[in-house]
Order: structure tokens, then sequence, then C-alpha cells
């Protein structure tokens, strides 16, 4: 069953189209990108935030990748986050180890349950009040779990390039095996068979950016992509090792805050049938397909996301 709302329609089921202009949202002269280094227990974390408004926490994907692709070259990429800065405060950091973030010298700084932790340290530092929480790929990860431990700390969990089980590597290999040259696909085996370092965890993904969009890159917007990104082996690795056979399914019926999942169909990095393994068990979920992205929406198509995510903080509670 679908409801629609000026416009905009969102379901218990995928729409396969993406949403026309709505009256409530209207692009403006868009608000600048600040960074700046917010003080934690033990350590610094980058944050950057653009915009005013009702505040919307983003958490990046990874592990070990910053949050710098938010907010990419407008002249090459367009907007990014900053087409939702409009009308919201729109707050992102770099995770613990990552970009321009420290890690604390303490037992297993770079564990799983520190990030979660950090999700709510970097809140309350930052005096958001029941944000809306944006998670982009592994970052949906953190917010599931964010969302189960601190019910109250957040007002709704808007989901994107992400999925409940690590089930989607299957879908990746295959997309791989049919779409990637035999050039690429030997310098990736190459690459996994040695000692991933930061400027091979880097290449690795380089050379998989054609299954990341729905269309194909230029050289200039590759490069530019990557320039706004740092890498972290050490945190993929110390992350990655928790999340071989994770599976938050059972867990998600739990979740009460009302939810939006938002797809590209051209994503074959976490495909879309393993996006949709979020339907009938994250109960508050309305879904929306965007036929022109891959697994970076608010890239390839950041005013229709932007208003689809305004949208849904506006009207979810209704």
């Amino acid at each position: 069953m679908a409801s629609k709302y000026g416009g905009l329609a969102f379901s218990t089921y995928p729409i396969r189209r993406h949403c026309p202009p709505s009256p409530i949202f209207r692009p403006v002269t868009l608000p600048d990108m600040s960074q700046w280094e917010l003080p934690l227990e033990g350590f610094g974390v980058r944050v950057r935030e653009a915009g005013e408004g009702e505040p919307i926490l983003c958490l990046h994907g990874g592990p070990g990748m910053d949050s710098g692709y938010f907010f990419p070259d407008a002249a090459v990429w367009g907007p990014g986050l900053r087409a939702l800065a409009a009308d919201h405060r729109v707050v992102t950091y770099d995770q613990r180890g990552c970009g321009g973030s420290g890690v604390p010298d303490v037992d297993q700084p770079l564990a799983l349950s520190r990030h979660v932790d950090d999700v709510e340290q970097v809140r309350a530092a930052l005096g958001l009040e029941r944000p809306t929480v944006l998670a982009h790929s592994f970052g949906s990860v953190l917010a599931i779990l964010f969302a189960l431990q601190h019910p109250d700390r957040l007002s709704r969990l808007v989901i994107t390039g992400g999925a409940p089980t690590r089930e989607f590597m299957s879908g990746y290999r295959r997309a791989v095996a049919a779409e990637l040259t035999s050039e690429i696909r030997h310098r990736l085996v190459g690459i996994q068979a040695g000692e991933i370092d930061d400027e091979a965890m880097r290449e690795r993904f380089r050379l998989a950016l054609p299954l990341y969009f729905h269309r194909s890159l230029s050289d200039l917007e590759a490069e530019s992509l990557l320039s706004t990104i740092s890498f972290s082996a050490t945190v993929n690795r110390a992350v990655a090792a928790g999340l071989d056979r994770y599976d938050l399914s059972p867990a998600l019926p739990h979740i009460r805050v009302p939810a939006l999942v938002i797809y590209g169909a051209s994503d074959r990095v976490v495909q879309p049938e393993y996006q949709l393994e979020f339907r009938g068990r994250l109960l508050t979920a309305r879904f929306v397909a965007f036929q022109e992205s891959g697994h970076f929406p608010f890239l390839e198509e950041p005013e229709p996301f932007a208003r689809v995510v305004h949208y849904f903080v506006r009207h979810a509670d209704r």
C-alpha cells in the first residue's frame, strides 16, 4: 500500500521511480561546508557540517573511509549533501581512525562497539536533540546498532546503500565477474592476495568504481571523488573482522522509529535485492528507489535525494 503527499510517494514496498519536484522544497543558494575538530575523551573527531535547521547526523561508509564524499567538489559533482543542508543542519564526522579523526589509547580502540559508542558521544557533544540519523553503506550497521542501544536518542532513521546481512557480498562478487574486465579482475585478485595498505585500499576502490555508479564516470569525476576520500586499511581490517558473518535481521523488528530505505536501482555493490531484505524486518520502513543512481544516490541525484529525505523528515510521524 502506498500513500502520496505533495507529489512524493512512500510505500511499504519499493517504488521504481524517483520523485517529481515538490512544492515543499526549492533549491536555494547552497550553504558552505565547514570542518573542525571535536574533542572527545582521549581523541579528536573531524566534524563536517553545513546548513541550519532540524539536524541530520550522517554516518559514512567504509569501514576505513571518511566523510569527505558527502560534500564533493560542487563544480564537478554538484551539491552532494549540501542540497539537503538548504533546509537542515547536516552534520557528519570521520569515524575514529579515519580521515581527520584520531584513535584513543584504550583497549581494542577500533572495535565495532567503540564506533557505535562514538555515534552517541558525537551526538551528545554537538547537542543534537533526537536527530534524524542518515547512514550510508557500512554506516547503516552503526546506525542500526545505535538505534537499538539508544532508541530515545534519534527521531528517524534513513538508510541508503545498506543491507541487514553480509550476503550482499555474493552479489558484489557476481558483478565483479560479469562486468569488470579480466585485467581489472586480475588486479583486484592481486590486491586481495597481498598486504592491503591504505594505497592498496584506495586502488581497490578505484578499480571497482564502475560498479558503484549508474553511469560511467569521466576521469575528472573519478579523480575528484577519490581526492575527497582518505582510506585506512588498519580500520578496515579491525572492523571488517567483526562483520564477517553479521546478521542484523533478528533485531530489526525492535527498531520503532520511522525509517526510510533509499536505494539506487543500479547499485551493483550492495544490490537492491539485498537492500530490500529490510522489507518485512524493519517494520517501520518505507522504500524509495532511484532509477538513475548506484551506490551513491546523493551524488548522482542530489536534489531528488534531498527532496525525499526532507519530505520524510517533515512527514514521517504523520
